[in-house]
């Protein structure tokens, strides 16, 4: 296998939360019931590049989103700003980095000249220890006077540690690629389950065309990020359901190195430039599809033309040369049953000259 990718786990989280349909999945089961009543989650959209800034924006490229609140009239235009913190690692003070990007985000805002917009932090972890969620004022000690908090600040944010959560939690958060999401995650670093419960990892993927570029995404974080005996992984294919046979073995073979270079990963990411060679398959299929529309298409206005010829002429032979359908038949190469229903419902083609009609 090629050597692990620096971030490997910060990768796959950009690639998937960067998505709308698996932010908008989180947030409709994760949020505090009161925020979830207050907020328009159908108008859910990710931030611009503007409201980032510059030092946060490759990190935060994907993960800023937006949405309105429903009374937006009665309170203002004022719209909650939602930043998503993926971690692998547990952090003892997470407020500190937290508070950083809110600051330098609302510097941001006043520099540009916009209202300030209430920023609300998100931490998806997937580690090993216990995280620990405590108060900002704890990291000054359990014992300060009451007098002090004021002069402290004070935010919460939401938190998810997805290894805490049980199959059947996660499973219970619909059947959107959230759970996919989560599944993977869980899992990683234990990539033997994932090779013998693939029916599990990619529920509700395994519809031909179904999230087709998810799948890609999940098979190169797996085949990236764990040391599987080539043998191993072969077996694992040749076990999934038909529909990912495809995409699994064309994604093995450019993490082998058949399609992707390590060094591409700088400028580009693995992920990306997987979905880049997805994109391209698709549109190729799309291309050939189109091609062989228009030469249907084609071929169904050619025998249309045929057919009008024929029926014209058929009219032409019978009422300009009041020919009998049995003597037309054998000229036009038609059933005398088609040419007696043509001459009884008249036609469209009935008013066509006769110059138009006659047999070239």
């Amino acid at each position: 296998m090629p050597n692990k990718p620096s971030k490997p786990h910060d990768e796959f989280f950009k690639a998937t939360f960067g998505r709308r349909e698996i932010a908008l999945d989180y947030l409709q089961h994760m949020l505090p019931a009161g925020l979830h009543q207050v907020l328009d989650l159908s108008k859910l959209e990710r931030v611009n590049g503007s409201f980032v800034p510059p030092a946060l924006k490759e990190y935060f490229s994907d993960m800023v989103y937006q949405c309105p609140l429903k009374d937006a009239k009665q309170v203002g235009s004022v719209s909650p700003v939602f930043l998503f913190e993926h971690k692998s690692k547990y952090t003892s003070r997470p407020h500190l980095q937290l508070l950083r990007y809110l600051l330098d985000a609302w510097d941001e805002q006043l520099q540009n000249k916009k209202k300030l917009t209430p920023i609300i932090p998100i931490v998806v972890y997937h580690g090993v220890k216990k995280w620990k969620m405590r108060a900002f004022s704890s990291y000054f000690g359990n014992n300060l006077p009451p007098s002090l908090m004021p002069f402290l600040p004070s935010f919460d944010y939401i938190f998810t540690h997805i290894n805490e959560l049980s199959d059947a939690q996660i499973l219970a958060l619909g059947d959107g690629p959230l759970i996919n999401t989560f599944l993977m995650f869980k899992y990683i670093h234990n990539p033997d389950f994932i090779l013998q419960n693939a029916s599990l990892i990619f529920v509700n993927l395994t519809a031909p065309n179904s999230q087709q570029d998810l799948i890609m995404l999940m098979l190169a974080y797996l085949f990236k990020n764990s040391e599987l005996a080539e043998e191993k992984v072969q077996t694992f294919i040749q076990t999934l359901p038909e529909t990912l046979n495809q995409p699994a073995m064309s994604t093995y073979e450019m993490i082998q190195n058949k399609g992707i270079q390590i060094g591409m990963e700088k400028e580009r990411g693995i992920y990306e430039e997987i979905l880049a060679k997805e994109r391209q398959r698709a549109e190729e299929e799309h291309q050939r599809a189109e091609e062989e529309r228009q030469r249907a298409e084609e071929e169904r206005q050619r025998a249309e033309e045929e057919r009008r010829r024929v029926d014209n002429t058929i009219f032409y032979f019978s009422r300009e040369l009041n020919m009998l359908p049995l003597d037309i038949s054998l000229i036009v190469n038609k059933e005398v049953a088609y040419i007696d229903a043509l001459l009884a419902s008249g036609g469209e083609e009935k008013n066509t000259s006769a110059t138009e009609t006659k047999i070239q």
